[in-house]
């Protein structure tokens, strides 16, 4: 996403160009305004891109698991069909050619991979000016500490640095794990099957990139030092499990029939990994391989920050 964003050789499609020019604009607003204006503005902006994302993209995924919404209205119009959508069909087919590179066939792939590819295009948009805003409020509120020693504002910064180390460690390993396909929702749009191991990170915490994976925030309110921000951090944290209770689980429970328990998929992914050496030794006294750890199916979703 980033590299592709931000890289000037990379052609842009159209929400490209829009993430770039807000993001820009929220650089101009940390920048420019007065102190006061500059935290009322981005206080603002953050709250909005937090609502998007929450409220928003969680509207358009419940829509889309309860009645196939976006799907359908990509249907209905006829805006990825050629003989029925005219410029509109023109205009997202380059989006997508552009974006995805010259290993991508528009026509060969189903109408719902489609239609992920463009909502992922609106999930970068949000999620990068959700990120782009706190960071500039954060910044607007740098100094706010009356640490009494000098060693207070020591261990408070390198306690603040240290959760961001760690959220990002939580981010890069959970996106190892569980692959652009669970990343961007897409079994909100198809089902494929595709075997994980949930290690690492995953096997820390239930549910890493909503629980541990926003450490950050509270990382960014030691270095701060300010309330306002460990407010606004502790209630965005608090709308993403609201996402997760409201949106992610009950379609896990309607599309896996009752998934596993986040320590099951630990469990089993654990066995199967010790099991992997005992293969030669079993093939050879059994002729037959008999793995402990079954195929774990993508059955507990987690999702971008």
């Amino acid at each position: 996403m980033l590299q592709s964003l931000f890289n000037p050789v990379t052609p842009k499609t159209s929400f490209d160009i829009i993430t770039l020019v807000t993001l820009s604009t929220h650089m101009v607003v940390a920048l420019v305004l007065p102190l006061a204006a500059r935290r009322a503005v981005l206080m603002a902006g953050f709250a909005f891109w937090r609502l998007c994302y929450n409220g928003g993209l969680g509207w358009i995924l419940n829509w889309q698991s309860s009645r196939h919404g976006l799907v359908a209205l990509f249907k209905r119009n006829g805006w990825l069909d050629p003989n029925r959508g005219g410029r509109v069909y023109t205009w997202l087919r380059s989006e997508l050619e552009a974006k995805m590179g010259s290993g991508y066939s528009f026509e060969s792939v189903p109408i719902e991979f489609n239609v992920w590819l463009l909502y992922r295009q609106l999930v970068d948009l949000v999620l990068l000016n959700d990120f782009a805003t706190y960071f500039f409020l954060c910044s607007c509120y740098l100094g706010s500490a009356n640490d009494t020693e000098p060693w207070h504002a020591f261990l408070r910064i390198a306690g603040g640095l240290t959760l961001l180390a760690f959220n990002l460690w939580v981010k890069v390993d959970a996106h190892r794990v569980v692959k652009d396909y669970a990343w961007y929702w897409g079994d909100f749009f198809f089902l494929v099957e595709q075997s994980l191991t949930f290690d690492g990170v995953f096997e820390m915490a239930p549910h890493p990139m909503y629980s541990i994976g926003y450490a950050g925030y509270y990382g960014g309110s030691l270095i701060t030092g300010s309330y306002t921000i460990f407010y606004a951090s502790l209630a965005a944290h608090m709308l993403q499990f609201l996402f997760l209770s409201l949106v992610e689980n009950p379609h896990i429970e309607k599309t896996y029939e009752r998934p596993p328990l986040a320590i099951q998929v630990i469990q089993k992914s654990r066995i199967r990994r010790m099991s992997a050496p005992m293969s030669d030794i079993s093939d050879s006294a059994k002729g037959t391989t008999a793995s402990v750890g079954d195929v774990c199916k993508v059955s507990i979703r987690e999702r971008p920050t």
